[in-house]
Formats: C-alpha cells, sequence, structure tokens
C-alpha cells in the first residue's frame, strides 16, 4: 500500500469515527447502554486513535523526507513493505494505550503504579514488534 492511500485512509478513519462518536454520545448515555455500546464505544476510540496516530506518523515521515539532505540508496520493494508493516503495527500498539487508560479508569484503578505498567506494557510491545516484524 503506498504512503498516500494509508494517508488517505487515515483521514477517513479520523472523521468517521469521530462523527459516529458524536452522535453515539448525543442519543445515548454509554453507561446506560449496556456491554453493546460500551463495545462500539471503546472500538471507535481506538479506530479514532489509531488513525491519528497512523496520520501524525505520515505527515512526519513527509515533513523528514523534506529536511532531510537527499541520499542515493537505493532499497529494495520488500525492504520498505517491511518497514511500513512494522510502523503500522508500531502505530496500532501506540493506540491501544488511551483503552487501557479509559477501562482502568472506569473502575476506578488507576494510579501511578498502573500508568506505569502501561508504558512498560507499550514499550515491551513496541520493543518485540521492532526486533521480530
Amino acid at each position: 500500500m503506498r504512503a498516500r492511500n494509508i494517508a488517505i485512509a487515515a483521514l477517513l478513519g479520523t472523521i468517521l469515527p469521530a462523527v459516529t462518536l458524536f452522535a453515539v454520545f448525543n442519543m445515548t448515555n454509554p453507561s446506560d447502554g449496556g456491554p453493546a455500546v460500551i463495545l462500539i464505544v471503546l472500538t471507535l476510540i481506538y479506530i479514532l486513535t489509531y488513525s491519528i496516530v497512523v496520520l501524525v506518523t505520515v505527515l512526519l515521515g513527509h515533513i523528514y523526507r523534506l529536511i532531510a539532505p537527499a541520499t542515493q540508496t537505493t532499497t529494495s520493494e520488500e525492504k520498505k513493505r517491511r518497514h511500513l508493516r512494522k510502523t503500522l503495527a508500531v502505530c496500532a500498539v501506540l493506540a491501544a494505550s488511551p483503552i487501557f487508560i479509559i477501562s482502568l479508569n472506569s473502575i476506578g484503578r488507576m494510579e501511578f503504579v498502573d500508568a506505569i505498567l502501561i508504558v512498560a506494557t507499550e514499550a515491551l510491545a513496541i520493543f518485540y514488534i521492532v526486533k521480530k516484524v
């Protein structure tokens, strides 16, 4: 998938869940709606966060390529695809942290130690992805 297609999909993935979340929050209270509404809200929050992280990553990548000096390196298509897959996987891991925070906050368990555990879990997951993918 080309970077431009990913950027367009991320932009649409930012707009559509935001509008849907706005509609869900205006129509019902997620805590009164039951497990199905809570699942929908958490899924929409994850999609929105993932799209924002991917969009920011793509934009920063374009800015870096504009600022960085041009080097004459030839990279294979497989290497580019692997790098893109790795970047999208890291974005998926980073997008999961708001769901952890919301879940812990909803049960009244969000403390400093829990925040450190979330950061450690995210760091381990990113380290694993960077080394194995």
